[in-house]
């Protein structure tokens, strides 16, 4: 018995260290295993329609990776997971359904079309028997109305003649002095309402600064911010490109406005570190050229370490509990 149990026991506990192999292995790779990129831009002579890209994200060695393409002013994206398109194979499985669908309706009004027609005519025979019957009715009901309506005008003029009329004018002009009475009041009281609204807002606007003046001045929040500035600086340069090619030529018009472009161009030599050819061309005209590549990678333990040192940082805690308390 002890020897069943002691096998079940071992069956489990291996079962549990596979899991957790597995799952050692999956943060793993996810920390070290990077994600890499691949940018690429052609812009040849003649019309912006002629401009290709192309853009490939991959991950797990080449395993899984996204492409998008423009080519021709259509946009076209594939989906592979270790070579299998996926993109593909739902794309047939979704036409298939659709063929099915369609068969199906297709039998389905068939047989619905003989149903419609009879329930058609079993309507068409109780519409003309009610037909007839309403005709009948209405001449029998003519006739009641009509003496009907004579009586009650008649009944109705003497009524009128027995009314005063001087009363009902007094009522009336009473009536309206006091409906202007009522609309001067309502106007006063919502003119005041409206300034102690806007002196509350003022005031509410004036502690929010004076509020938010003290917390950014704070010597914990600088050193947070500051913290968070020197993190975002190394991620972006951990995201940015690791290698940039390829050559641009380029004209406007006025001479003027390309120069100042070839100016503004000048300043992002620091980025590609002179990687990419600038070739200016100062002969009157709009002109477009050149080819760009790009590539790099993303390695999932650097966010997680500038994550985790942000996370527990005393002035990063001081700054979420400041900002929830709201405490000045």
């Amino acid at each position: 018995m002890l020897h069943i149990l002691w096998l079940i026991l071992k069956f489990i506990l291996i079962i549990l260290g596979i899991l957790l192999g597995l799952l050692l292995l999956a943060v793993l790779l996810v920390l070290f295993c990077p994600v890499r990129y691949r940018v690429s831009a052609v812009k040849t002579e003649g019309d912006w329609k002629q401009t290709e890209g192309e853009g490939i994200v991959s991950w797990l060695f080449h395993g899984i990776s996204l492409k998008a393409e423009w080519k021709d002013q259509q946009m076209e994206i594939s989906f592979h997971l270790f070579g299998i398109p996926v993109d593909k194979l739902l794309k047939k499985r979704q036409e298939k359904r659709a063929v099915t669908e369609k068969s199906g309706a297709e039998k389905i009004s068939v047989s619905c079309t003989g149903v419609n027609r009879e329930e058609e005519n079993k309507k068409s025979e109780n519409i003309e028997a009610e037909d007839l019957r309403t005709d009948r009715n209405s001449a029998s009901g003519t006739s009641a109305d009509t003496e009907r309506t004579g009586n009650s005008q008649t009944s109705g003029q003497q009524r009128l003649n027995t009314d005063d009329i001087s009363e009902d004018t007094l009522k009336k002009r009473q009536f309206f002095i006091k409906r202007i009475r009522d609309r001067i009041r309502n106007i006063f009281q919502s003119i005041r309402t409206k300034l102690r609204n806007i002196r509350r807002t003022f005031r509410k606007i004036k502690k929010e600064v004076s509020w938010w003046k003290a917390f950014m001045e704070h010597p914990r929040v600088t050193a947070a911010r500051k913290l968070v500035w020197k993190h975002g600086k190394f991620l972006f340069k951990h995201v940015f490109p690791t290698k940039i090619e390829g050559q641009v030529t380029f004209s406007f018009e006025d001479p003027a406005l390309t120069g100042a472009t070839l100016a503004v161009l000048g300043m992002t030599i620091p980025f590609h570190k002179n990687c990419v050819q600038i070739n200016p061309r100062f002969e009157g005209e709009n002109y477009l050229q050149g080819n760009i590549r790009a590539k790099g990678r993303i390695y999932g333990f650097v966010f997680a370490r500038a994550a985790v040192s942000i996370y527990f940082n005393k002035n990063i805690k001081y700054v979420i509990k400041r900002w929830k308390t709201r405490r000045a």
